[in-house]
């Protein structure tokens, strides 16, 4: 994790890409995306996470019992499972901008990135249940996700197998992040024209994010 000095905003970067830094095209856009937000808030703070490097697990049982437990009721070796969990939730309740950096593998996410999606969606602190259902609690200004794909799965017939858009936008609203961005970048493994336009649109659609400052927070 990466952090740099700011009393004022803070972005939180997700990378999800199992390849190194100089061979990711979905994080060498998420570089592009931070370095704007930077440019525009010079003494922000980001936090970076890169999902492959670190050692994830898969919710079970004592997660879910900990998370379901209220938090007064919660003993010490519930809150210790919770602990790391408790920090992403807060890294994301205090997050001014999010970005999410993401390959398809075999036509869905990463499942590192699944296992962080899964730890920070909990009852309570990202949503909750209302008379009319489940209500997100998350507020972040500017949230964009980044997604990069072998081929070209934006247009039909091959689109419907495009499993990563739908999901994403549907756990972030879930949580109340309603208002992500979708940057996809198809083509990356075709190679010659079909790769340099897909990463120039995408290049694109993250240049005209910052044509705007950044809103202020809205109370939640």
């Amino acid at each position: 994790m990466t952090t740099q000095t700011d009393h004022a905003y803070t972005l939180l970067r997700i990378d999800a890409s199992a390849q190194a830094n100089d061979a990711s095209q979905s994080k060498k856009l998420a570089d592009r995306f931070q370095q704007a937000w930077l440019k525009q808030h010079p003494e922000g703070q980001v936090i970076h996470h890169n999902l492959a490097d670190m050692s994830l697990k898969h919710i079970n049982s004592d997660f879910i019992g900990a998370m379901y437990t209220p938090e007064a009721q919660r003993n010490d070796a519930q809150k210790q499972i919770l602990a790391e969990s408790d920090q992403w939730v807060a890294e994301l309740k205090n997050a001014d901008a999010l970005v999410i950096s993401t390959p398809m593998y075999n036509f869905s996410i990463p499942s590192y990135l699944k296992s962080y999606l899964d730890t920070v969606t909990r009852v309570g602190e990202t949503f909750r249940y209302g008379e009319n259902g489940p209500e997100g609690l998350l507020n972040i200004p500017k949230v964009a996700v980044i997604m990069t794909s072998g081929g070209d799965y934006t247009q039909p017939p091959l689109d419907a197998m495009n499993f990563v858009t739908p999901y994403l936008q549907t756990v972030l609203s879930f949580n109340g992040l309603d208002n992500a961005i979708m940057i996809e970048a198809p083509g990356m493994n075709m190679g010659g024209e079909k790769q340099l336009q897909g990463l120039k649109h995408a290049e694109e659609q993250i240049d005209q994010l910052f044509n705007e400052p950044l809103n202020s927070r809205q109370s939640a």
